[in-house]
This record gives C-alpha cells, structure tokens and sequence, in this order.
C-alpha cells in the first residue's frame, strides 16, 4: 500500500496543504523549524493514531484554529484497490473522529492497521535506554497495528485500573470489597490475555533484531530482548508453553500453533495465578490509594552480550540497538500482513554513520519511503543509490509552504 495523496487543514504550521506524492521516494527537506517533520508526524498519526511528540491532540492544531483534519488517498497494489483515511480532531468538544471512505468509523480498533507505518527518529533512542514506558508503548502500537483484539485489549484494560485507582483514592476509608474484587477478576483475566500477547511479539523482535543487530555490528555483538513482567507470571507461561509444546516451544509459539484446550488451560491458569497476586496486595493497595499490581510496570529487558543496556552501553551501541529495533518491527509486520509498511524516516541519516545508513538502506527496498532532512545533496550522494530507488521525488519546505517536485 502506498500513499497517493495528503491533505492537511489547520495541522501544525500548515493552514491547507494538499500535496501528491510518489510510490517511491520522497525527500522533504529544508531548514529547520519550516514543518517537515509535521508532514510525516501527520501521516503516521493519520495511519495510528499516534504522535511521536506528543500525547496531547490538542497541540496538533493550529494556532487560532479550532479543529484539524488529515486527509490521505491510498492505493492497494496487492489487491487492486484504493481507499481514503481521514482523521479530524475538535478542540471544543475534545473528540477525534475516524472516516474510511467517507464512512463513520467508531471502534479505533477497526482503524488502525487499515494503512500501516513505521517511523524512524532520533527520539528511538529512548526505546532503549529511556524510561520502560518508552518500551511499553513501543510494543503496544506495534502489536496494535496487526491485532484490533490486543488494541481493545490494552484499552479495557487500562479504563478498568483507572476506575480501580479512582475508587481506591476516593474511597479508601469505606471500601467495598465486592467492588475490588470485580475490578481485580476484570483485571486479571485481561492480564493473562495480554502478557500471552506480549511474550509472543518480544521473543518474535528478539529474533528479527538479533539478526539485524548482528549485521550492523558484523556479527561483533550479540542483541537480544526479555520481557519483564509481575513476578511470577512470565515463569509460569513458559512453564506451561513447555509442558505442552516441548522445551523448543518458540516456533509454536510465535506462530499460535497451539490447541484451543492447551490455550484455555494457560489462561485460567495465569488468570487464576494473578488474581492471588492482586488480592495479596489488596491491604497495600487501600492504604497507599492505587494498584500495586499490574502491567503498567511492564518492561522489555535489552540485552548486549547478555548485559543490560540500561547498566551499560554507549550511544553508538544504542543507535545500533534502536535501528535493529525499528527493522525488526517492519519485519513484524511484514509477517502479520504480507505488505510493507510505509516507512517515515524523520532526519535519521544525519544520526547514522555510515555502516548503520546502509543496513537501513539495504532494509527498505520495496516500499513507499519518506525521508525528511536539511540537506538534499546529503541525501543524493550519499544515501540513496539510483540502482535501488526509481522515481526519487524531492519537496522543498519553507514556512509551511511546499515547492518542488518530480
């Protein structure tokens, strides 16, 4: 799938832009603060609904607007077809709504994974030697784009540990046990669904990054990724994984072949397992006012040579970890959808020396790309080889106003 057309209303620094572009690539370049960056940051949060630079929808609007949308045309060269996404997002009623097509889309579920994007920026060193949140969330979209049920998943449950967290504090001198216990059954059974999800997409990254890794380093290091969660929960799944599918249980794993019997078993079983958990601490959790068991501690342990990048490693190692990352969730979803994504790679040449630009050029044939930069003659001479790219397009931006073309 690749984008045929964009159009931003009131996004940013761009009033109205309505700008074509190619299947293949196109180089948005120009000084800095002219709104290359917001070009890209609009078609990733038109394909996910997420924004690299904020949480805060409100703060994509531009000043003295009181609405934005984003408008983008699709073509499906697999399957022969196209499409149109729009987002649109008011600032007095706080709501976003989701169109394909002209149709009211409700369930975000239904929308994300329609046009799929990986994005490349210098802020991805923070999934790596940032706060674990950099981490969860890195995951959480990823698996978001090819499953809507882990989506609706992670949504639940998050609504039902912030009602839970809410009543805590409130109502910490009178509390009813009845109450806790329907948050803590919701919560865990949603739990086992999730860590099940998750132990699946880390031990799936850690393959496809190892192997990159181990290209960008020339085979010198060796990348690998745990996952980290309430004590105890992980060790029993691959107990039981094990005890079912044999101690090589990765490939079955990762690929879902399990029996429908063996998958029920593991979930009341881990359901069951964390449930105690959350009811052990539930004299903990009434005099501190919140949760002290749950996912939102959740963590991917990145691993150079078997030691933690959080102890040690320097910004040259966790450049290459982050890029190995980042390919590794292209090919995640390569696997899930026989498609590439499109790929949006926010001034990440200039992070790169040279051995790093080409295992990521080497990686990304194939797919509709979009690089921004400040310098056009860096990118033509020193990145992008005519022999693997056709049809290079370059737009110049100046002030939120476009130039250029084919």
């Amino acid at each position: 799938m690749y984008i045929k057309n964009i159009e931003l209303i009131n996004y940013r620094n761009y009033g109205r832009l309505n700008l074509e572009v190619g299947p293949s690539v196109n180089v948005i370049y120009g000084q800095n603060a002219q709104g290359k960056t917001n070009i890209i940051e609009a078609i990733n949060y038109c394909s996910c609904l997420t924004s690299h630079r904020t949480y805060k929808e409100r703060e994509l609007v531009k000043f003295g607007s009181k609405d934005f949308s984003i408008n983008m045309s699709l073509c499906d060269e697999v399957d022969n077809y196209s499409t149109d996404l729009c987002v649109k997002y008011d600032l007095d009623t706080m709501k976003r709504k989701l169109y394909q097509d002209n149709i009211d889309i409700r369930k975000v579920s239904s929308y994300i994974g329609i046009c799929n994007t990986v994005m490349f920026v210098p802020e991805d060193l923070n999934i790596v030697k940032g706060a674990p949140s950099n981490r969860r969330k890195f995951l959480n979209v990823l698996i978001s784009k090819v499953s809507p049920v882990y989506f609706d998943l992670i949504n639940s449950y998050g609504h039902i540990l912030n009602q839970k967290n809410v009543y805590l504090k409130k109502y910490s001198s009178n509390i009813d046990e009845s109450i806790l216990d329907y948050y803590d059954i919701n919560l865990s059974d949603l739990s086992s669904k999730i860590v099940y999800y998750r132990l699946r997409f880390v031990l799936m990254l850690s393959r496809f990054a190892f192997n990159h890794h181990s290209r960008i380093s020339d085979s010198k290091e060796e990348l690998s990724l745990s996952y980290m969660s309430v004590s105890g929960l992980i060790e029993l799944l691959v107990k039981e994984l094990k005890l079912r599918l044999g101690d090589d249980f990765e490939d079955d794993f990762i690929n879902n072949r399990i029996a429908g019997p063996d998958f029920d078993a593991i979930q009341a079983l881990m359901s069951d397992y964390m449930l105690n958990k959350i009811k052990s601490s539930r004299q903990v959790d009434i005099d501190k006012g919140f949760a002290s068991v749950a996912l939102n501690k959740d963590d991917i342990d990145i691993k150079l040579n078997g030691i933690s990048m959080k102890s040690y490693s320097s910004q040259g190692q966790q450049r290459s970890a982050a890029l190995a990352l980042k390919l590794a969730e292209l090919d995640c979803i390569k696997t899930f959808t026989s498609t590439s994504p499109i790929l949006l790679l926010d001034d990440v040449f200039s992070e790169l020396d040279k051995n790093r630009r080409r295992s990521l050029i080497s990686n990304i044939k194939d797919t509709q790309i979009f690089i921004t930069c400040t310098d056009k003659e860096f990118i033509l001479n020193e990145i992008l080889d005519k022999n693997l790219f056709d049809n290079i397009r370059f737009y110049n931006v100046n002030n939120g106003e476009i130039f250029g073309s084919k």
